[in-house]
């Protein structure tokens, strides 16, 4: 169990809640799926890790008599018995949300919800910059955003988007633009943007659309649209994120 875990979702979160009790990580950070991995093979021989798995075998997996079902099956007390379906069970659904990038879930949802959401989005207010000079801004919601974007300063195709009432943005490029040192709180903010602008450069339109949602970064967004197939399934990966934001985004700043 412990080497089908590693890589996982609940190993990695697990450890991060954990190293955050040992003191290894502030409990002011945000959790981060690349760096919780790290502190699980980094610290995977320690007592942060095992306390860790601990915990998870204690809430989620019930070894012991998952061992005796197993033995049972073996011995042929318990017969397993092979169908061929067209269609996901129940069980699975939730499970193919989070694992299969070809499956256009999530589980019980349905073309009303889907029908809001989008209708959502087309109307979420953004203010567009030009992430080159910082010197073009304007105010659009989604739908009214054109797939060319290009400033009419400079000529750059670099528009980034940032929420409707973000005044700030525009000052912190200009002030790169110029060559002026920023200081981690401006260069974080200014790397955000510029992370949207390859998105919205590449996907135009669509890329405006995913960041509409509420809690969607740039870091998910690209995600989303790496796995994009269709507009449903697009809709619906939209929809689970936030939904994974209004889980998660408690737990933050603790």
């Amino acid at each position: 169990m412990s080497a089908s875990l590693t890589g996982t979702h609940n190993v990695n979160w697990r450890t991060w809640c954990v190293a955050k009790k040992f003191g290894v990580v502030g409990r002011g950070a945000i959790y981060e799926r690349k760096s919780a991995r790290f502190l699980y093979e980094r610290y995977s021989k320690t007592a942060l890790v095992h306390e860790a798995l601990r915990e998870l075998f204690h809430d989620k997996y019930d070894l012991k008599n998952s061992e005796i079902i197993l033995k049972k099956i073996k011995d042929d007390e318990i017969h397993v018995t092979w169908l061929e379906i067209d269609q996901f069970s129940k069980l699975a659904e939730p499970i193919l949300d989070h694992t299969a990038k070809y499956y256009s879930s999530p589980a019980n949802l349905d073309k009303g919800i889907l029908d809001l959401v989008k209708a959502r989005l087309e109307k979420t207010k953004h203010r567009l910059i030009c992430a080159r000079c910082g010197k073009w801004e304007r105010v659009f919601q989604t739908f009214e955003v054109k797939n060319l974007l290009v400033c009419p300063y400079c000529k750059a195709r670099q528009i980034t988007a940032t929420y409707y009432s973000d005044y700030d943005l525009p000052k912190i490029i200009r002030k790169k633009h110029d060559g002026k040192k920023l200081s981690p709180d401006e260069k974080h903010k200014f790397d955000r943007a510029w992370k949207v602008a390859s998105l919205v450069e590449n996907f135009g339109k669509i890329a405006i659309t995913v960041i509409s949602g509420y809690g969607v970064g740039a870091d998910t967004a690209a995600r989303i649209l790496r796995n994009m197939i269709d507009e449903e399934h697009l809709f619906k990966q939209i929809y689970e994120a936030e939904r994974q934001y209004v889980v998660t985004r408690g737990f933050w700043d603790s």
